[in-house]
């Protein structure tokens, strides 16, 4: 298995594909026009990506074939830290997506006229 800094590729994969889309979105945010909407797009990749590396199997069926001739016990020990990235991660989801909506739907407002100047030409 592969270890980068103590962490597997998943982990190492899932924290550049982050990285890069958080720089990402700052970078379209100051965008102007419809570029700005792709926003949205990159978050929701970046969310599908985590997910299909979180469910991605770590072992083959084969593998697995081959390793239960010895009858050994399977305690996945990630359980409790990979649940607690879940929430997390929904959570943020949640929260981001109601800031989201706020954001969009907030009016604007013109600003109210200071003086009634008359111009004569």
């Amino acid at each position: 298995m592969a270890v980068v800094a103590g962490m597997g590729l998943g982990v190492l994969l899932v924290l550049i594909f982050w990285s890069l889309g958080i720089i990402g979105c700052v970078v379209l945010s100051r965008a102007s026009g419809g570029l700005k909407n792709s926003v949205v797009g990159i978050f929701f990749l970046l969310v599908l990506l985590t997910v299909i590396l979180v469910l991605w199997p770590r072992k083959t069926p084969e593998e697995e074939l081959a390793g239960s001739t010895a009858k050994k016990i399977e305690v996945d020990e990630l359980i409790i830290p990979k649940t607690v990235l879940f929430v997390f991660i929904c959570i943020f989801a949640v929260v981001a997506f109601v800031f989201l909506l706020l954001h969009w739907m907030e009016p604007i407002y013109s600003p109210a006229l200071t003086s009634r100047k008359t111009y004569a030409f």
